[in-house]
């Protein structure tokens, strides 16, 4: 399981297609596996799993303010910028909105997305 983990760094853009995202707080990415379970007759646990491929799932906060960025209802691009390197998300869908009060600070949107895949590319090779 591979994660990719940001937190309020001010060189990292996120962008929707080519719309930059604001007031992002937090921004988590994780692969997970999709597995297909196998039972046998009269089994309540499978007996096998067979690996069907992996998605990411993304955790985003956004400042309350800045809520509305995302599309909920269609698929859409994901794309981090972090200096020279490039993470595109394709296949980005909405499986939950939430809104998190955290003690005294401020509340932030807390979205869930899947994507189907994760691509890397290096912009600036010198």
């Amino acid at each position: 399981m591979k994660e990719l983990r940001i937190v309020r760094g001010t060189d990292v853009k996120l962008f929707i297609g080519d719309v930059p995202l604001f007031g992002v707080t937090s921004f988590t990415a994780v692969q997970k596996n999709h597995s297909y379970d196998v039972y046998e007759y009269l089994r309540s646990e499978p007996c096998e799993r067979v690996p069907q491929g992996s998605y990411h799932e993304i955790r985003l906060e956004f400042m309350t303010l800045f809520d509305n960025q995302l599309p909920t209802q269609e698929d859409f691009t994901l794309r981090v910028a972090d200096g020279n390197t490039m993470y595109r998300y394709d296949g980005c869908r909405v499986t939950e909105q939430r809104t998190e009060l955290k003690g005294n600070q401020k509340a932030v949107e807390v979205f869930i997305l899947e994507a189907d895949q994760m691509r890397k590319a290096v912009t600036d090779d010198e």
